[in-house]
């Protein structure tokens, strides 16, 4: 059986939270300190409302998905334990990277050169 207080679901615990925060509760305005910080996020107030909300969803949605496949592995599948262990780890990192790619297409695809937004 698993632990529930188990270190690898750190990264989903991680994903949950900060996607409920940048979805519901984002910066208000472009900083350095936290948020969706990439150029053409940070290129405009409505690029960076949009990246916000856009990838703390994801984080939420992904974060739900990966505690719930993390918890049944670990009920489930016969693997040594730092082996599920290792194989949690890389997939939690790669989600959270994952979202980043599909972000600035959606920023590239919604705002023009100028970062204004394409109607």
């Amino acid at each position: 059986m698993f632990d529930f207080g188990s270190k690898e679901l750190i990264i989903p615990i991680i994903m949950i939270i900060s996607g409920l925060v940048l979805r519901f509760k984002p910066p208000s305005k472009i900083n350095i300190f936290y948020g969706y910080r990439t150029n053409r996020s940070m290129n405009s107030q409505k690029a960076w409302d949009y990246a916000q909300r856009r990838i703390g969803a994801l984080w939420l949605y992904m974060g739900i998905f990966l505690y719930i496949v993390f918890i049944l592995s670990m009920s489930f599948i016969p693997v040594a334990k730092e082996n599920l262990s290792f194989i949690h780890g890389a997939i939690g990192i790669i989600t959270l990277i994952i979202g980043i790619p599909f972000v600035e297409k959606e920023l590239k695809e919604k705002f023009d050169k100028d970062v204004k937004p394409k109607n």
